[in-house]
């Protein structure tokens, strides 16, 4: 009957810890002891849940009606207590003196299972109206959105993704750069948190010399249609917004540059009288 009672705690515990949807995006963060005391926590919760829902389950036992038949009238009773008890004392889990208390919490173990998605959509539908949202997709890259606050990188990556007109010039450490906004990072796991990859529709790509790191752009992806590059976010040296305008003015002076010769040698040096 031990078993019987512990083993709900950690699968409902583990149940909302991955389907919550604040407690999803930091539960890789926890480990150890730390893991096991945030499941269990959350265990004992739905149990406590679960046990209110017996309550109130376990007052229809004491319903009873009579309805008309055939041979006269026929008493129906919504106790189903009894086929419980008779269950737990047949597999010898529960001694027939204590039958009644093992039927109880027999009935708020199998609750404890049911209870954690009932909550998870209730927090779900809370925060939605909190706020003022109308999708489930909404509402995740809202509370990423707040939880990435302190990441800069994570928070000009979500950035992205809100306003997708908005273009970004990224600089990976192998010198390419990327322009192109952001659809999508990576999603939080049990074993890993959403600052791995993202996806990037990219406008231009291209690199950075060695020697002046100005940026050469080498390929343009205009009419290359929806093309999607996945990127490492730890890869990323450092990322802008990207203003064409700016960057067309530069390119202008650059080729401008280009064009006038440059003086020779003898023709710096001054002329003898």
């Amino acid at each position: 009957m031990g078993i019987l009672l512990l083993l709900p705690f950690l699968v409902s515990g583990y149940w909302i810890c991955l389907n919550h949807p604040r407690i999803a995006l930091s539960f890789h963060k926890y480990e150890g002891q730390l893991l096991y005391l945030l499941v269990a926590r959350e265990g004992v919760l739905s149990f406590l849940i679960a046990i209110v829902f017996s309550v109130f389950l376990s007052l229809f036992s004491y319903i009873t009606f009579t309805v008309p038949s055939c041979n006269g009238w026929i008493q129906v009773s919504f106790d189903y207590f009894p086929i419980i008890e008779k269950w737990l004392t047949d597999h010898e889990l529960s001694t027939q003196s204590n039958a009644d208390i093992g039927a109880f919490l027999a009935q708020a173990v199998v609750l404890c299972l049911i209870v954690p998605k009932l909550w998870t959509s209730f927090a779900v539908w809370r925060l939605k109206r909190q706020y003022n949202l109308q999708t489930r997709a909404e509402l995740d890259t809202q509370l990423l959105s707040i939880f990435v606050a302190g990441n800069p990188c994570l928070d000009l990556l979500m950035t992205s993704i809100r306003h997708p007109k908005t273009k970004y010039l990224f600089t990976m450490d192998d010198r390419k750069v990327y322009v192109g906004n952001v659809i999508g990072i990576g999603k939080a796991t049990e074993a890993q948190g959403v600052d791995q990859h993202f996806i990037l529709i990219p406008f231009l790509s291209g690199y950075r010399d060695k020697d002046t790191m100005q940026v050469e752009m080498t390929t343009d992806y205009a009419s290359a249609g929806e093309s999607t590059i996945m990127l490492s976010q730890e890869n990323i040296v450092s990322a802008m917004l990207w203003k064409k305008e700016v960057w067309e003015t530069f390119k202008a002076t650059q080729d401008a540059k280009a064009q006038v010769p440059k003086a020779k040698l003898k023709d710096k040096l001054p002329t003898r009288k």
